[in-house]
C-alpha cells in the first residue's frame, strides 16, 4: 500500500508545483507533499533493508512421531539420510497405525529458496516417545498499521524453519 501512497503524493506535490498559481501555496502544498514523499520512501526502504515495522517471532511445535518397526517389536528405530553439510531427511511413522513410513523433510529442489530456509536433523535425548520439535523464525509486523503499509500479496516472512527428531537413548537410528 505504501507504494501507491507514495505514487499519489508524488501525484500531488507536481500538481502542487505546477498546477497552483499563487507562489504561496505552490510552497506550502508543495513542500508539504514533497517531504511526506520522500518520509514514505524513507521508510519503505527502511522496510525493505532492515524490517522496519516488524519483529523476529519464534514458535515452537511438538509433535510425536512413532518407530518404522512393526508395533510388535521391542525396539523403536528410524531412518535418516545425511543431505548436506547438517541436514537429514527423516523417515518415520506419523501414527502409530500407518503400515508404512515415510519421508519427511525432502528439500523441494524446484523451490530452491523455501529449500534453504528449512532444515532437519536428529539427536537421541532422555525422553519417553519420539518426537519432532519444530522451530519457526519469521518476521511479523509489529502492529496492524505497520502490515497495512508493507504486506505484499503472497510475501512469505519465514526467516528458518528447523525440525529436530528427538528419539529415546534405546532406539536405533538407521543412516542410508
Amino acid at each position: 500500500m505504501l507504494i501507491w501512497i507514495i505514487a499519489l503524493l508524488a501525484v500531488l506535490t507536481m500538481v502542487s508545483l505546477f498546477a497552483l498559481k499563487m507562489k504561496s501555496l505552490k510552497i506550502i502544498f508543495g513542500g508539504l507533499f514533497a517531504i511526506l514523499t520522500l518520509a514514505s520512501s524513507t521508510m519503505l526502504a527502511a522496510n525493505m533493508d532492515s524490517h522496519y515495522g516488524m519483529e523476529k517471532t519464534t514458535t515452537m511445535t511438538t509433535k510425536q512421531v512413532y518407530s518404522i518397526l512393526p508395533a510388535q517389536s521391542p525396539v523403536g528405530a528410524v531412518a535418516v539420510k545425511k543431505i548436506g553439510s547438517d541436514n537429514y531427511v527423516l523417515v518415520y511413522k506419523d501414527a502409530a497405525t500407518d503400515a508404512q513410513a515415510s519421508t519427511h523433510f525432502v528439500p523441494n529442489t524446484k523451490k530452491v529458496v523455501e529449500a534453504v530456509k528449512q532444515g532437519a536433523t536428529y539427536q537421541k535425548g532422555n525422553v519417553t516417545t519420539a518426537e519432532v520439535k519444530t522451530k519457526t523464525v519469521k518476521w511479523t509486523y509489529k502492529s496492524d498499521f505497520y502490515k497495512f503499509l508493507f504486506k505484499q500479496k503472497d510475501e512469505d516472512n519465514i526467516v528458518s524453519v528447523r525440525h529436530t527428531l528427538i528419539v529415546p537413548e534405546n532406539w536405533q537410528v538407521v543412516e542410508k
